[in-house]
């Protein structure tokens, strides 16, 4: 005779014909609802419902996982009986979306190209940013019903940018009036990371530019990376449907490890270390207006904050378009900060100018860019000049600037430089 707990699993498991092969059920199933099981099911084993009793060993084992989890997916049932939620997800469906239930699924947002965005030779960075980030909030409340405002108020969990990527990847720029459009990718594959890619495209159809931006969610009260998974699937299970990947079954497992090797890919290597043929050392004051409802330094404003430090370190390859950059919030930076930009500069003859920047606050890095100025079209960043854009290399950067000795091995070549230290 069956337990109460398979006869749940296989009432669950009729409402689910096309879920693949789940895994082994964790001990603690035993003490799961069937709503537990519903959540388990539906994330074809990929979430172990939280308050579920869940032992020691096996929190350790589901931590350890690295494949992209599943919010539960609609149920089979009557109109009538729907909740607001699976209502708000069902409206949401007539958002424009473009390549549902594909790898590349994103909301296409309607736009266009205006001064501010253009520079005589190239994009502005910071409008085009803001442009992304209007565009992202947007997506975000048009799918899953919350705004960055509403999830704070209401589960006390913020999004945190930690990283940017930015690249331009087309010779011809859009003219000023041309009408664009940005597509905007958002996928939740485990909790607290929520990563999005964001593109503009011409009005022929063509990528213009693209970035990747490193969200995470937060608890506001503790600024601890949040485990309140119950914002996190408020926001998640919206877009899987939205996007064609909320129904577990053949299809969406293909996809989801699609995504999980898009998230995850490496940039091309150079063979050898970021290698700089100068320093020079900026200073920069964020400004009130620098800053977002956060009270710290607006994302977009990084490259912005970049051109003003080289600017005041009497360097002026940052007039240059810049082409690609990859930066790291490290700390929050309110207005009123005073920072010292370290600035190590690799002017190749044929790949533009290559500039990492190190911005110290209180003899400490708070924020760490590498930005590429003008060369070739695509741009891009390569995988050790991403790898020279930590935490630790800026400590060790910085150790170098004022003590003459890194005292942490460096991720980068500096050995055509001098200290300023001796």
């Amino acid at each position: 005779m069956e337990s109460a707990a398979e006869q749940m699993l296989q009432r669950v498991l009729g409402r689910y014909p096309d879920c693949p092969s789940l895994p082994p059920l964790p001990k603690c199933s035993a003490r799961w609802s069937e709503s537990d099981f519903e959540v388990f099911v539906a994330s074809m084993g990929s979430i172990v419902p939280p308050g579920s009793g869940v032992e020691a060993d096996d929190a350790k084992n589901t931590a350890k996982e690295e494949h992209a989890l599943f919010e539960c997916a609609p149920r089979r049932k009557p109109a009538s009986e729907s909740t607001d939620i699976e209502q708000l997800t069902s409206d949401s469906r007539d958002v424009n979306v473009k390549n549902k239930e594909k790898a590349d699924a994103c909301l296409v947002t309607s736009s266009s190209v205006f001064m501010v965005d253009r520079a005589p030779e190239g994009l502005k960075v910071e409008a085009v940013l803001t442009k992304f980030d209007q565009c992202r909030a947007a997506a975000l409340q048009s799918i899953s019903g919350m705004s960055t405002q509403s999830l704070v108020e209401q589960e006390g969990v913020g999004i945190l940018l930690s990283d940017i990527y930015y690249a331009v990847e087309s010779t011809r720029l859009p003219a000023v009036t041309e009408a664009v459009t940005v597509e905007s990718e958002i996928d939740l594959p485990k909790l607290p990371m929520l990563p999005s890619l964001q593109s503009l495209v011409d009005s022929q159809g063509n990528t213009v530019c693209s970035a990747v931006f490193g969200q995470l969610f937060v608890d506001m009260k503790t600024t601890m990376l949040s485990q309140n998974s119950d914002a996190y699937n408020r926001v998640k299970r919206p877009c899987d449907n939205v996007f064609g990947r909320g129904v577990p079954n053949c299809n969406t497992v293909a996809v989801r490890q699609q995504l999980t090797a898009k998230w995850s890919q490496q940039r091309p290597k150079q063979g050898r270390m970021f290698r700089p043929s100068r320093y020079c050392l900026g200073k920069y004051v964020v400004a009130p207006s620098d800053c977002d409802t956060y009270n710290t330094l607006y994302h977009p404003k990084v490259a912005s904050v970049c051109e003003h430090a080289c600017l005041s370190a009497g360097e002026t390859f940052c007039c240059a378009p810049t082409n690609a950059f990859f930066c790291k919030f490290i700390s929050t930076l309110p207005p009123g900060s005073r920072l010292n930009a370290h600035i190590f500069v690799d002017a190749t003859e044929n790949n533009g100018s290559r500039a990492l920047f190190v911005f110290e606050r209180d003899s400490r890095c708070a924020l760490c860019a590498l930005v590429v100025y003008d060369g070739p079209l695509p741009a891009t960043l390569y995988e050790e000049e991403i790898q020279a854009v930590t935490p630790k290399n800026a400590e060790a950067l910085l150790a170098w600037a004022g003590q003459g000795v890194a005292k942490s091995p460096l991720a980068c070549d500096l050995s055509a430089l001098k200290s300023p230290a001796h």
